[in-house]
């Protein structure tokens, strides 16, 4: 496809007339200022070094992470190569949204996901665990978060939001979103509101293929940009955009990206907002299976992006860079906007760089595992306990099965993940005898008659749900438990949406998330006497049951 078709990178022209041929150049020189980029390994020598000095800075994944000591070192090694070439600051960047995304869960603490924050009700309690976040976050040299997620999870079947979000509420959710940017920012770490102008009404990953949504711009401003106006009312240092489609908005089909009436016309000139605007990785297949890397980052940069990730690529990035480049040179973008780009991302450069690290004792602390559980104990929602099987009563010597439902991370954005956290384990600290399982996400034939033939000789059953509209043989599966006669409560360790997919004479536990924290308040609740105090953060559509 013929980008300047849809997307005219023409003007040669600035509002101070045609620039010169030095300045263009000049500002080509500078064009690695508008990249971050990623890398594999665990130091400095595994990045990119030859863009260090130009570029504004790199993103860390869990595959460049092996304990704290280490991270604070290659954090201090990137900034030190960058300093040696009289660069500016580097922004170093991660997702560290809690619960599924979390790259810092093996040494870090993990906090519960957004949706289970929004259904705690509590914006004070949302800025305490953001700042616990932040303040971790710097003290390893990382002052940059891809968080919060300010998407309105309208869909329940969305792929790859879901209990990223605080809910499906405007309101709720902007009010949430301004508190973890209080509360990151509060840490001195700048925070990012994506995906913009929404994610949360999708039926396709944009990690796998570009969602078409066809909500007009009066949808959009009354419904999707409410937390982003309440992000960036907030302070937030950078929006980031979303590959997603909008041809009501913008006519031409790109993504918004990609779109000038969606960046400029709609983020900068109606909402008025005035920081960094950072793309989405560009190799995600929304993307990077419909346009090149060069053409790609010279659109969005067109567009009124300031900031281009590259996530992953080295290779990616130098075709980015050289794109953009040449296109500045030639004057194919426009000087002015260039030079405006690169002095937002500069002046954070600038101010965050004036924040030292703090201390590694603070990563994984007690008080910040206190402040976890504390909330994941606020969070966790009793979605319906018609036979009141709450608490489980079990005698000396009853056994509880738990089986688990798992499979891969939910969406590639959660990386790699463990197969699951043990419910089982936790039950048992707290003197229950317990077996524990881990089944397929739609477990059949042998291992189905495994798990039916264990809870048989189970006192009471805990089924551990993910997704069971997506993967209906774990709805099967809970309707034949339930056939047995036996307590049975179904945790829903992902959206509450589950409880949907099974009998309603089920008992269903909402935790929004399967880390620890979180398992470990699903614990205190399955055996009482504490009782759950969380609120559906979302509404449940009719119930579907499987059978």
């Amino acid at each position: 496809m013929d980008l300047r078709a849809g997307n005219p990178l023409k003007r040669a022209s600035t509002a101070h007339g045609t620039p010169s041929p030095a300045r263009l150049r000049a500002l080509a020189d500078r064009a690695g200022g508008l990249l971050m980029v990623g890398f594999d390994g665990t130091t400095s020598q595994d990045a990119p070094l030859e863009f260090v000095e130009g570029i504004a800075g790199a993103i860390l994944f869990k595959r460049n992470l092996r304990d704290a000591r280490q991270t604070l070192d290659l954090t201090e090694a990137l900034q030190a190569a960058g300093r040696a070439g009289g660069a500016r600051p580097l922004l170093i960047a991660i997702d560290q949204e809690g619960g599924s995304v979390s790259r810092l869960s093996a040494f870090g603490t993990t906090t519960p996901s957004a949706m289970a924050l929004g259904a705690a009700g509590d914006p004070a309690l949302t800025e305490l665990v953001y700042r616990a976040v932040g303040t971790e976050l710097r003290a390893l040299g990382v002052n940059f978060d891809f968080a919060p997620v300010a998407d309105i999870n309208s869909d329940p079947a969305n792929p790859v939001i879901g209990v990223r979000s605080f809910g499906d509420d405007p309101e709720a959710v902007a009010l949430h979103v301004a508190a973890a940017v209080r509360g990151l920012r509060s840490a001195r770490v700048a925070a990012t509101a994506k995906h913009f102008p929404g994610h949360g009404d999708t039926k396709v990953d944009s990690h796998l293929d570009l969602p078409v949504l066809q909500h007009d711009l009066a949808r959009l401003l009354s419904r999707e940009a409410v937390p982003f106006r309440a992000a960036a009312a907030a302070g937030v240092e950078a929006i980031m955009t979303a590959h997603i489609s909008f041809p009501e908005v913008e006519a031409s089909g790109l993504p918004a990206t990609m779109s000038p009436a969606i960046l400029t016309g709609l983020l900068r000139q109606q909402l008025g907002y005035r920081g960094v605007i950072c793309t989405d990785c560009m190799e995600m297949s929304a993307v990077a299976a419909r346009y090149g890397a060069g053409e790609a980052a010279c659109a969005a940069v067109s567009a009124g992006a300031d900031l281009v990730l590259f996530s992953h690529s080295g290779t990616l990035a130098r075709e980015a860079v050289n794109g953009l480049r040449a296109a500045i040179f030639e004057g194919r973008l426009d000087a002015d906007q260039i030079e405006l780009s690169l002095s937002r991302i500069e002046a954070l450069r600038d101010h965050l760089g004036a924040f030292a690290s703090g201390d590694l004792d603070q990563v994984g602390s007690s008080y910040h595992r206190r402040v976890a559980i504390e909330a994941a104990l606020r969070c966790v929602t009793c979605v319906r306990d018609p036979q009141r099987v709450l608490p489980l009563r079990c005698a000396h010597g009853d056994r509880i099965l738990v089986v688990q439902f798992v499979g891969d991370a939910m969406s590639p954005v959660e990386g790699s993940r463990a197969a699951g956290t043990s419910l089982g384990k936790r039950l048992e600290s707290k003197a229950a005898r317990v077996h524990e399982q881990f089944r397929s996400l739609d477990p059949a034939g042998h291992e189905y008659k495994q798990l039916l033939m264990a809870a048989g000789t189970a006192t009471a059953v805990v089924a551990v749900t993910r997704r069971a509209a997506q993967h209906p043989l774990q709805a099967r599966a809970v309707a034949d438990l339930a056939m047995l006669g036996k307590p049975l409560v179904v945790v829903a360790a992902r959206e509450p949406y589950d409880a949907c997919r099974v009998p309603p004479e089920v008992t269903v536990l909402a935790a929004y998330g399967d880390d620890d924290v979180t398992m470990e308040a699903v614990a205190e609740f399955l055996l009482g006497p504490a009782k759950p105090v969380g609120r559906l953060p979302v509404r449940l559509p009719p119930v579907a049951v499987s059978t």
